[in-house]
């Protein structure tokens, strides 16, 4: 092969790297500016369920959801996708015995929205325990169970 043929080869391989470079890129960075949203939903039969939820930038506030309602909220992921969403939950239950649990209800990260089915993750409060939803598979699958609360939770 002749000089020219190598550079112009080394050129078409540089061209070839630097768009999937890019690519890459823009799959990352367009990420922040799609709306992703998160609902509770409350199927603890004839119980309210309590939540509080924040981010490092937001705080929701204190809410209620009344039996067989849910409530939710969206976001868009910031800039650097390390956006992170987390939550307690409580509920009384008619023996006035109240349960408490806290996690993460969004990550901005592959599996965890890929647990959800996409850029809605639904959670299922029941007396059980604390369920996701896959949009995609139609399932719900157990990920917490509730915790007897000390009043120092409540």
């Amino acid at each position: 092969m002749n000089q020219r043929t190598i550079s112009q080869l080394s050129f078409f391989w540089l061209v070839i790297v630097l768009a999937i470079g890019i690519s890459n890129a823009f799959t990352v960075i367009s990420k922040p500016f799609r709306k992703n949203y998160v609902r509770i939903i409350n199927d603890l039969g004839n119980i309210k369920l309590v939540f509080h939820c924040k981010s490092k930038d937001d705080d929701l506030g204190l809410r209620s959801v009344k039996p067989a309602a849910y409530w939710e909220f969206s976001f868009r992921q910031n800039v650097f996708a390390s956006t992170l969403f987390f939550c307690n939950f409580w509920y009384t239950n008619f023996d006035k015995i109240t349960f408490h649990a806290a996690f993460v209800v969004f990550k901005s990260d592959f599996e965890f929205v890929k647990e959800c089915g996409g850029d809605y993750c639904m959670w299922i409060a029941k007396v059980d325990g604390l369920y996701k939803y896959n949009l995609q598979t139609k399932m719900a699958v157990k990920k917490y169970d509730w915790q007897r609360a000390v009043m120092n939770d409540v």
